[in-house]
């Protein structure tokens, strides 16, 4: 069946927009001596890699069909087009310990430029680039290298997304990315190909940015890349968005404004209760007391906090009257020491007084003591008055006649005067020591005096917070409890619903304007329907199988059915791996969508996908590169990994652009066994 032709679909490209002509591995990029593993040339069109599985039962050879590379040749291909990795960490671990040096190469055309790239799997850092060059050209030189970060731009893969309606998804305000449109168009095998929308699986480890909603967000870069907007209905979409972020918030705030009075009431009388017990410890049963209760009924909590309120207010004043007794203790005391510090002070003043008199006393009988010595010492020589010697001097013996008897009166005048010193001392000191003991006592006194003020004041100041704590927690719980009790109490809450109507109000408007939106994409959803219809009607060709196209609930949906019923498990993988290639075919023939044209699907046989229709939708993807004459007029390429057989018309080299087998190590897509060199030991540490 040629769908293009029964359709009368008019292609409007001519070439992808992303499509690789070749990949090459080498071992080393020596520019004298490079070594390549493999040199795989594809084509536009449909791209077999075959891994040869043996079909007999019986026999005893090891697999050989998986494990031969072609997940890790898909990896390349992804590595190549601007993923962070090209497989899981033990994976490339395995690769780097094998191959130190290996580089995966590539010529890649993006909008109609050709680029050649060469990106390290081994230990090197750098991805290279050129323009409008082979990849021996770029290996003899040594510009152009690029960040992982700048590659997918510098080649004009980031380029691509600038022709989309919108760059982000309005729901959550995510940017729409090159890596979420690859992943899309290279699945992981690990993700099983269980619906249109799983397109990485944690598994392969592969780095692409997830998605804040792991559904609606892929349907919605699907939607976006197929051209299925309208820009009124982007519009509205963001306008339905915001309000809905909106309506998510006020419901939230609702639902704790509308839980918070009675939460704001449990806490407070908790709180109440606590602090009457500390008041009233042999009250039993404050715990069942109601907050307020009628007059004839036992004491509530309100009485009996204002009879708490009363007492502490009671104890307050009473610690008030004794603080202001001490105080007036503690100032007498405060002038007593004055008054005796005074009278130490005279005490000093007179025990000066005493020590000068005694001092002048001295003065004058040390020099009389000195003129007795200056006679004695100069008794032999002669005086001047005279010519005698001094000790014959008539003058002089008179003076030292009367220098004796001074001497036994100044001795007798010392002897009484210092005995009136030593008694006058005795008493000034003994009069200080017993001022001194008598301040340290009063000091002492004002000192405990002073402790007790202290903790009376801050007994007071406790006192004063009990009674603030309890008034503030019953008007707390006053409050919270009419809250929620009367009509209009909590007027936020009030005010928050009706903005929720508002907005849920708008909600629906807006639904209802873009379900009308939508059916003025008949045009294009009824294309995009009859190209999966005529698609599934291709592979299936037993009556009463169909395939449909909706955007129920804006989000794209595509199913196969069996008269009125939906189908089994087989059936749902085969509506993805259709979706996508109708998804490829519908791109060549709508001005409006914008993948990059270029597809890969890993094994996707082993999702449960029985060999007829296997086969029969690989006859169905050669189909569409026949309609165009062949693959270099082929406005898409299809890259498929397998290990069953493709059909026998299509195991030719037009078709099978690589041919892989695990039975050998030449049969591997790396040339050996890259674990087979690593220590068992080294082994299950990497995995």
């Amino acid at each position: 069946m040629d769908l293009y032709k029964e359709l009368k679909l008019q292609p409007v490209r001519s070439e992808p927009d992303v499509w690789i002509s070749r990949l090459v591995l080498y071992e080393d990029i020596d520019p004298k001596n490079p070594k390549a593993i493999r040199d795989i040339r594809l084509t536009r069109g449909l791209n077999i890699i075959w891994a040869e599985e043996l079909e007999d039962d019986s026999s005893t050879d090891e697999i050989t069909g998986h494990s031969a590379g072609k997940t890790t040749f898909c990896r390349f291909l992804r590595y190549v087009l601007g993923e962070n990795t090209f497989g899981t960490k033990a994976a490339m671990e395995l690769i780097r310990r094998a191959l130190p040096n290996g580089y995966v190469a590539a010529e890649i055309h993006v909008g109609g430029k050709k680029w050649a790239v060469r990106r390290p799997f081994g230990s090197g850092r750098m991805t290279y680039v050129k323009e409008n060059a082979t990849i021996e050209e770029m290996l003899q030189e040594r510009t152009g290298a690029v960040s992982q970060e700048e590659y997918p731009k510098k080649i004009g893969l980031d380029g691509l997304l600038d022709e989309l309606e919108t760059g982000q998804i309005v729901q959550t305000a995510e940017s729409i990315q090159w890596s979420h449109v690859l992943a899309w168009c290279t699945r992981d095998q690990e993700a099983r190909f269980q619906n249109i929308h799983d397109w990485r699986s944690p598994r392969s480890e592969s780095d692409t940015p997830s998605f804040r909603f792991p559904k609606a967000g892929p349907l919605f870069v699907m939607r976006t890349v197929l051209g299925l907007f309208l820009p009124d209905e982007l519009e509205g979409e963001e306008r339905l968005a915001e309000l809905q972020r909106e309506k998510e918030r006020l419901t939230k705030e609702i639902e704790e404004k509308r839980r918070e009075p009675q939460f704001r009431v449990n806490l407070y009388d908790l709180q109440l209760r606590q602090r009457l017990k500390t008041v009233f410890p042999n009250e039993m049963d404050i715990d069942s007391r109601p907050f307020r209760s009628g007059d004839f009924l036992p004491e509530d909590l309100e009485r009996l906090t204002k009879r708490a309120i009363s007492q502490i207010e009671t104890a307050i004043g009473d610690l008030e009257r004794e603080r202001v007794e001490l105080q007036t203790k503690i100032d007498d005391l405060g002038a007593e020491i004055s008054h005796h510090e005074r009278e130490f002070a005279e005490m000093d003043a007179l025990f000066n007084l005493e020590e000068a008199a005694a001092k002048e006393l001295d003065q004058g009988l040390s020099q009389r003591q000195e003129q007795r010595g200056n006679l004695q010492a100069h008794q032999d020589k002669k005086c001047p008055f005279g010519d005698v010697l001094i000790r014959e001097c008539s003058y002089v013996l008179e003076r030292q006649r009367l220098l004796r008897e001074t001497e036994l009166q100044d001795t007798h005048a010392m002897e009484q005067a210092e005995a009136r010193r030593t008694e006058e001392c005795r008493k000034i000191t003994e009069g200080k020591n017993h001022i001194r003991k008598t301040i340290a006592d009063l000091k002492g006194e004002r000192q405990d005096a002073l402790t007790k003020r202290d903790a009376l004041l801050a007994g007071v100041r406790e006192k004063h917070d009990e009674l603030r704590d309890l008034q503030r927690t019953r008007d707390e719980l006053d409050a919270w409890t009419k809250r929620r009790d009367e009509p209009g109490g909590h007027d936020e809450l009030f005010y928050l619903r009706q903005k929720l109507n508002t907005a849920e109000a708008e909600i629906a408007k807006i639904e209802k304007e873009l379900a009308e939106l939508l059916r003025q994409h008949d045009e294009n959803r009824e294309r995009l329907a009859a190209i999966f219809s005529g698609a599934v009607r291709s592979v299936l060709s037993s009556d009463g199988h169909d395939g449909t196209v909706s955007l129920d609930n804006r989000e794209p949906a595509f199913r196969i059915t069996h008269g009125p019923a939906m189908s089994g498990e087989a059936m749902e993988t085969l509506s993805v791996l259709l979706a996508d290639v109708v998804s490829l075919v519908y791109h060549t023939v709508s001005e409006k969508a914008h993948l990059p044209g270029f597809l890969v699907h890993d094994s996707p046989r082993e999702a449960d996908l029985g060999i007829r229709i296997y086969r029969s939708f690989i006859r169905f993807a050669a189909s569409l590169q026949s309609h165009f004459g062949g693959a270099e007029k082929c406005p898409f390429q299809y890259i498929l990994t397998t290990t069953t057989a493709p059909p026998d018309e299509l195991r030719g080299a037009d078709y099978v652009k690589l041919l892989l087998n695990a039975s050998t190590p030449a049969g591997l897509l790396l040339g050996r066994n890259v674990g087979a060199a690593i220590p068992e030991d080294a082994r299950q540490r990497l995995f």
